[in-house]
């Protein structure tokens, strides 16, 4: 079949049109794979809690300042981050660091406290065996003071020597205890311990790491009173002659460094066969008044002052007016001695 020229003409058209609807087709199709290719990432499934916590470490980890240079480290907390509930992790009443667990902290003990607060020195020693055999129902200063203690000696046992049955002992006393309040620092600590450490135990019985120290103090520091070891106490309000004396601190301390006594620093030593007792000598005085005591640690100044009463001596009063009459003058010893006439040989 021939094709004539007006034929040709309309072939030749579709073609081109043909052409054109194929590279457009063609265009499409890249772009759509284009587009698939780089279609934005889907949402990404929410994270677990564990891998939130462990980006939030490592965010804020990255973000703390780096540490300062080492210097010299003070044992002694200073007095704004101390307190007496026994409850915040500072004070290793059982917090928790890594698997591991705190222990108490120094009280620290005043010398002046009762047996019942002195246990805490054998649990803060970690003397578990002295522990036991002082705990009594005659020295317990508390209605719960032995129950509370004895829990305190049973997880103490368990802890430290392995005893298995401690676990079950101290589980047993501390279900019939309450808390005590924040006034019984060294109480609340020893039962916050307890309470640690039973919770750790029950969650992976398994497992008994060694504790760590724990840090701060359980009770608040301060100088509250001297003690003139005559028997009578410690008193906020001390007293002595003019000649002064020597006196024992009554507080709580990790360590006393110095001691002013009217603005003047004196001297204190610490007793090294009583850990907690600082001896200090109040000097004299020319005249009776009154002068403000205070102290110091290695941590800093102690919370606390007092107010020292220097007396006036008994035989330094004065004397009666002698009656009229009568000289006051001192006679003249050397014209008053009799002369010794000498012989005549």
């Amino acid at each position: 079949m021939s094709v004539g020229a007006d034929g040709g003409g309309k072939v030749t058209m579709l073609w081109r049109a043909n052409t054109r609807e194929l590279s457009l087709g063609g265009v499409a199709v890249a772009l759509l794979l284009i587009s698939a290719c780089s279609a934005p990432p889907q949402a990404p499934a929410p994270s677990s809690p564990s891998s939130v916590a462990i980006s939030t470490a490592t965010v804020t980890s990255a973000a703390a300042p780096a540490p300062s240079a080492p210097g010299p480290s003070n044992s002694a907390p200073s007095a704004s981050t101390v307190g007496a509930s026994g409850d915040e992790p500072a004070r290793g009443s059982g917090a928790n660091n890594g698997s591991s667990l705190a222990w108490v902290p120094p009280g620290p003990v005043d010398p002046a406290d009762p047996p019942q607060a002195q246990w805490y020195v054998l649990l803060q020693n970690k003397d578990c065996a002295s522990l036991d055999m002082a705990v009594s129902p005659r020295k317990a200063s508390s209605a719960d003071g032995f129950a509370l203690w004895s829990a305190v000696s049973s997880i103490c046992r368990a802890v430290e020597q392995g005893d298995a049955s401690g676990w079950r002992d101290a589980a047993t006393r501390l279900s019939a205890l309450i808390q005590p309040g924040p006034e019984r620092c060294l109480d609340r600590t020893a039962y916050n311990l307890v309470a640690s450490f039973l919770a750790a135990h029950a969650q992976n019985p398994t497992e008994s790491p060694p504790p760590w120290n724990g840090s701060s103090t359980a009770c608040p520091l301060g100088l509250a009173g001297l003690d003139a070891l005559d028997g009578q106490g410690p008193t906020g309000k001390p007293s002595s002659g003019l000649a002064g004396g020597r006196f024992q601190l009554a507080g709580r301390f990790v360590d006393v460094v110095t001691v002013m006594v009217g603005g003047q620093p004196v001297g204190v030593e610490a007793d090294p066969a009583r850990p907690g007792h600082w001896m200090v000598v109040i000097p004299p005085a020319a005249v009776a008044g009154q002068v403000q005591v205070t102290a110091a640690g290695s941590g800093g100044p102690i919370p606390g002052s007092l107010t020292f009463t220097y007396l006036r001596d008994p035989e330094a009063t004065t004397a009666p007016e002698p009656p009229r009459g009568i000289s006051t003058t001192t006679p003249n010893i050397a014209s008053s001695t009799p002369q010794t006439s000498k012989g005549s040989g």
